[in-house]
């Protein structure tokens, strides 16, 4: 029982996860390249990605282990299933935008503009 109680515990996490990682995806690392203005550097957008997405990096590679290793003890459960799948997927799009957000932090006009820290 107390087995069981954790998977939903866990479960609850990375579902309540979800909005944070997808506002984290959704928001821009540059406003004014997105807008169309070729030059602009937007010294809050890489570190507003950041925010939230690094907590979803912590939540998501915790939960696909967890979930992996529960996968490996037990026969299948379609939830757990589902949900190991989630957190891969979401793992692999957070790291894609915090890839691009910190390649954005690093660009060189950046760095001139807005200085060397978050």
């Amino acid at each position: 029982m107390r087995h069981k109680a954790t998977v939903w515990a866990v479960s609850l996490i990375v579902i309540i996860f979800l909005p944070i990682t997808l506002f984290g995806l959704m928001a821009s690392v540059n406003e004014y390249r997105d807008q169309g203005i070729g030059g602009g550097v937007d010294c809050n957008g890489p570190f507003t990605v950041m925010l939230f997405i690094v907590p979803s990096l912590v939540v998501y590679a915790a939960g696909a282990i967890y979930y992996a290793l529960l996968l490996k003890g037990m026969k299948r459960n379609l939830l757990v299933t589902v949900l190991m799948i989630l957190c891969v997927l979401m793992l692999f799009a957070a790291s894609g935008k915090a890839w691009t957000a910190y390649g954005e932090k690093n660009m060189p006009e950046h760095r001139e503009a807005c200085g060397e820290g978050w």
